[in-house]
């Protein structure tokens, strides 16, 4: 899509997501597989719409990458095409809704990124320099340490005179989020089942999709796979990458020590209203190594970066697997048939609200959306 086209519908968003939308209820029906934010999102959509949507996820609500994840919710790096970019743009815009419509435990303080190594950080200026020649991007400014430590007292910048400054970015906590949308889902009539077990498609064309679950058969007009790195294996595709392990350990509440997102050497970190703190890494995790490793690495790294730091009260260390297109760009959009629709992504946090008012869209009016155009599932076949 050209730009033109794109800066357009931008300012159909500027006002809200749902004024592209019509009001009308309907009788149409879904089941969605995968409970993580995006497949959540997308069901609480479609619940608001009128639709009869059934919710499923092999395990808990969250219990796969999205309850693993760092929850950033972010539009800082100059993601290729600018369409993506863009649309993570539109991302944060369609969360500022759907905060306000649930209550949303959102903390809007921005993110503050540095990099100890020189070549590394010349990497990131060269980023943010190419960011700022796009045609929109969010607030993103360069700070010296004096200033970052007025925003982050407790934060050690190594005297860092440059330090990314992205005044809109946020932090989620994303299973409150997740468990808000299923309560709202069920409120709108719609169902959730879990643990139930999507197992194979046992027939589908363009009207029907047939399914076969580990509690039962279901018919639908519209099934949509949000199912993380399962989603090759249950369509038979060659989709994704290997996906990678990522390790986040999420304190037990503490004293407030952090204000923003933190986007140090080694480890990142958030602080969320409850006290608790989300520490992620910045490489992929060593795959062997246990729990235990995996704490004590990333407990120095914090120690190291966070002054005033006497102890690390870990209250749970999770592995996420991550889903990585082949190309890294979302996947979004009708499979080889009409009532199978797919939206599997590494940005899922980012994007959520954004996808779901769109899939949302293309499933209830039956409308093709322009903004979906770089993403389709049909690029890899």
């Amino acid at each position: 899509m050209n730009r033109r086209d794109f800066l357009k519908i931008l300012g159909l968003f500027a006002l809200s997501p749902k004024k592209i939308y019509s009001e009308s209820r309907n009788t149409k029906n879904a089941v969605v597989i995968g409970a993580g934010i995006i497949g959540s999102s997308i069901a609480y959509e479609l619940s608001k719409r009128g639709v009869d949507v059934t919710l499923i996820d092999k395990n808990l609500p969250g219990s796969g990458c999205s309850g693993s994840s760092f929850s950033w919710i972010n539009a800082t790096y100059p993601k290729k095409p600018y369409s993506y970019n863009l649309f993570s743009q539109l991302g944060m815009n369609a969360f500022r809704f759907v905060e306000k419509e649930l209550s949303l435990d959102i903390k809007w303080n921005g993110s503050l990124e540095w990099s100890s190594k020189k070549k590394d950080q010349e990497k990131l200026i060269d980023s943010i320099n190419e960011l700022k020649k796009y045609p929109k991007y969010t607030p993103t400014s360069i700070i010296g340490y004096r200033k970052a430590r007025k925003l982050e007292p407790n934060i050690n910048f190594e005297r860092n005179e440059n330090i990314i400054f992205s005044k809109a970015d946020g932090a989620i906590n994303t299973n409150d989020a997740i468990s808000k949308m299923i309560d709202a889902i069920k409120k709108n009539g719609g169902s959730v089942l879990c643990p139930c077990k999507f197992e194979q498609i046992i027939d589908s064309n363009d009207s029907f999709t047939t399914i076969k679950t580990s509690t039962g058969i279901f018919k639908s007009e519209n099934v949509i796979f949000c199912n993380g790195i399962d989603v090759d294996k249950s369509l038979n595709t060659n989709f994704l990458k290997k996906p990678r392990p990522g390790v986040i350990i999420k304190t037990k509440p503490t004293k407030k020590t952090i204000n923003s997102i933190i986007y140090g050497p080694k480890i990142h970190a958030h602080q969320q209203r409850n006290g608790q703190i989300i520490i992620g890494e910045q490489i992929t995790a060593p795959i062997r190594e246990n729990s235990e490793s995996h704490l004590k690495r990333i407990s120095n790294h914090f120690t190291n970066m966070v002054d005033n730091t006497t102890y690390f009260n870990s209250s749970e260390i999770l592995v996420g697997w991550r889903p990585i297109p082949r190309d890294d760009i979302p996947i979004i959009g009708r499979f080889k048939s009409k009532s199978i629709y797919v939206a599997v992504m590494h940005s899922g946090i980012s994007l959520a609200a954004i996808v779901s008012n769109l899939v949302t869209q293309e499933i209830v009016d039956e409308v093709d959306s322009k903004l979906l155009d770089d993403f389709r599932p049909s690029r890899f076949f």
